[in-house]
């Protein structure tokens, strides 16, 4: 027995109010403040409010039973404490004479249990999303908002950053004269009793390239080669090896070619420091990249894919400033502590790149103080809870702590080279070199004329932890909101046309069947969204193009459905019986044509890049969706319309008187 029509319009229409709700939310949660009221205050102090991250949840209690003894109601306060100095307010307001009470009883109250307190302005998320949306009407908590789709659009849609990293194999050598320098000095004359070396810089550099190229290394990968010659003496070859057997070929080679054309001199080769990218190396970098994007905050959503086994994809939708976040993702972020030979002093103490030789009594750069101290302790010996400080000058500091096993170690170091410097180095570069006064029992702080945005990166960074392996950039696109919005409009103007095109012609071909097609193709539109939105899919331009493709889709049963109930109308059939056996005999090919369709989207998911994926997804989403409207929706409009009298009109749908001829012939 077959539902009756009262149960099928109650379930479209049912269908049609729940996809409009979740897919476009004109309901949903408002607060109670005034439209127009601010209530929203910061604040910044001088001491950190908390040591330790996880004590930000007692901050906030704190602040809250302060305020709630001052006279303000708990259940209005939101309290927040975005960095150990700033906290931020909102009183939920009503009114701008409320908002100025508030404002006046924060200063007042929060001033008496916090030195220094300062309102500043509060950091809002997106800047409240861009100036977040205002409900046009309020009933209760709930706020009536104009109807917009709400899908999280894509890369491509919204603006941001697409960005691919590569990671990388690295073997660090170095080779060390003793008492001889390896190259002569450009343009300079040796006495005739002095020993002439056989190359300058320039030669040497050469040379070392044309050994690592006869070990296998391709003439196209050698500018990826790093050679220094530090101090004349040392010289520290970068290579990117794709396993350490190669590496020690290459170390190999270059150590015979030194014993070949300097025979007689003495040459070290120091332990050689490599990393190599294995099977689980990518997954690494990826939980780390998650860790800093995740940290820093700022950006919305964002898609951190791993592609093969050494490539990680990063989408930052939305991202304002792209060059520092990536400045922060293909950091190393190598924190070491170096123990500076006693006969180096440092000349430029900003910069730390100029350095006294005490004993040859001459200027070096850092790169051969770097090169001759050791890293006694790395941030691998940190514990994750950096904190961003202000200086007693005025400027920023960072302030680590050891863990508990490398705290007594740390003791044990600083008590033995109490007078000696002490660099604390980030990927190369020295940050500060104090001159360890008394042993540090395993805290201490990193200065060097940061920025407040410098130090909380690097705040970041200490706490994300270091890369296990360097990467490089192989893919950096920026894709401009402006640029982003005109996709949507023609994306849109597409749409549109695609969609008036299909309904006209359904109109004109199959007449009232083709009316409720269209009917079914708006129900459909509003459930694509709806599902869309639910799944929390990111809609993309190619996924936007999945959609599109699926308009004409959408409407394919119904051509095979509306050409069989015309062979069944023709055939002098009652209107529900025609009806019936239409959407019973097309049944068949139409789940052929869409199941061949869904596995077509599945492989294209399954192999595709994230581009191909964003359309596959959104095919799918859009054949499923219509395998419902154009089935069950049309069949059952098409069922209610046709027991109406005026719908028994065989000229409604396209089907003509038939001829007695026709009649006669017509087989039994």
């Amino acid at each position: 027995m077959q539902p009756r029509p009262k149960f099928w319009i109650s379930s479209i229409i049912a269908i049609l109010v729940v996809s409009f709700l979740v897919g476009f939310a004109p309901i949903r949660l408002a607060h109670e403040r005034g439209f127009d009221v601010d209530s929203y205050f910061g604040f910044t102090v001088k001491e950190p409010l908390y040591e330790d991250e996880e004590d930000s949840d007692e901050v906030v209690d704190d602040i809250r039973d302060i305020l709630a003894a001052a006279g303000l109601s708990k259940d209005d306060l939101e309290v927040e404490v975005p960095t150990e100095t700033l906290f931020t307010v909102d009183t939920n307001a009503v009114s701008e004479e409320q908002a100025q009470s508030d404002r006046k009883l924060l200063l007042e109250t929060l001033g008496e249990h916090y030195d220094g307190l300062t309102e500043t302005t509060p950091p809002r998320e997106q800047e409240q999303q861009e100036e977040e949306a205002k409900p046009v009407a309020t009933l209760g908590p709930f706020g009536l908002y104009t109807p917009l789709p709400q899908l999280r659009l894509g890369l491509d849609l919204q603006g941001g950053a697409h960005v691919v990293l590569q990671c990388l194999s690295s073997a660090k050598m170095s080779f060390v004269a003793t008492d001889t320098p390896l190259v002569a000095p450009e343009g300079a004359e040796a006495a005739d009793d002095e020993y002439q070396p056989p190359f300058t810089s320039k030669e040497l550099i050469r040379e070392i390239q044309g050994v690592l190229a006869a070990t296998g290394i391709a003439p196209e990968e050698l500018s990826e080669v790093d050679i220094q010659i530090i101090g004349g003496s040392r010289l520290v070859v970068e290579t990117r090896p794709d396993n350490e057997a190669q590496a020690k070929r290459q170390q190999q080679a270059i150590e015979d070619f030194l014993a070949a054309n300097y025979p007689g001199v003495q040459i070290e080769a120091v332990d050689m420091s490599a990393v190599f990218v294995d099977e689980d190396t990518a997954d690494k970098v990826k939980y780390i990249i998650e860790q800093r994007l995740y940290r820093l905050g700022e950006i919305r959503e964002p898609v951190i894919q791993k592609q093969g086994y050494d490539r990680i994809i990063v989408e930052m939708p939305g991202v304002k400033d792209p060059q520092r976040v990536l400045d922060i993702l293909k950091s190393t972020a190598l924190l070491e502590f170096r123990l500076i030979p006693e006969r180096y002093e440092p000349l430029d103490n900003i910069t730390y790149q100029e350095w006294n030789d005490t004993t040859a009594n001459k200027t070096v750069t850092w790169d051969q103080v770097r090169a001759e101290s050791t890293a006694e302790f790395t941030g691998r010996d940190l514990l994750p809870n950096a904190t961003v400080q202000s200086g007693q000058t005025g400027d920023w500091i960072v302030a680590f702590e050891l863990r508990p096993d490398k705290k007594d170690d740390f003791h044990q170091f600083t008590r033995r080279n109490i007078g000696r410097y002490m660099a604390i180095v980030l990927d190369g570069e020295c940050k500060m070199s104090p001159v360890i006064r008394s042993a540090i029992p395993g805290n201490g702080i990193i200065e060097g004329n940061m920025t407040a945005q410098e130090a909380s990166d690097l705040k970041l960074l200490l706490n994300a932890g270091a890369l296990p392996v360097p990467l490089q950039i192989v893919e950096n696109r920026t894709v401009s909101a402006t640029l982003g919005q005109d996709s949507i409009l023609r994306s849109l103007r597409a749409a549109a046309i695609g969609v008036a095109a299909v309904m006209v012609f359904m109109i004109a071909y199959y007449r009232l069947p083709g009316v409720l097609a269209d009917l079914a193709l708006m129900l459909y539109i509003v459930l694509v969204i709806a599902v869309t939105a639910y799944s929390e899919v990111t809609l993309t331009l190619p996924g936007i193009a999945g959609i599109i493709l699926s308009l004409g889709t959408a409407v394919d049963a119904n051509v095979i459905i509306f050409e069989r109930l015309k062979e069944e109308l023709w055939s002098r059939r009652s209107m529900r019986a025609a009806v019936a056996a239409g959407f019973d005999r097309a049944w068949t090919a139409i789940l052929d044509a869409n199941v061949t369709t869904l596995i077509a989207a599945a492989v294209l998911y399954w192999l595709g890049t994230t581009l191909i994926k964003g359309f596959a997804i959104m095919l799918f989403i859009g054949v499923v969706c219509h395998l419902f409207t154009a089935v069950t929706v049309t069949r059952w409009l098409l069922t209610m319309v046709g027991e109406a009298s005026w719908a028994q009109n065989r000229a409604l749908y396209g089907v003509g008187e038939r001829s007695d001829e026709e009649e006669q012939t017509q087989p039994a």
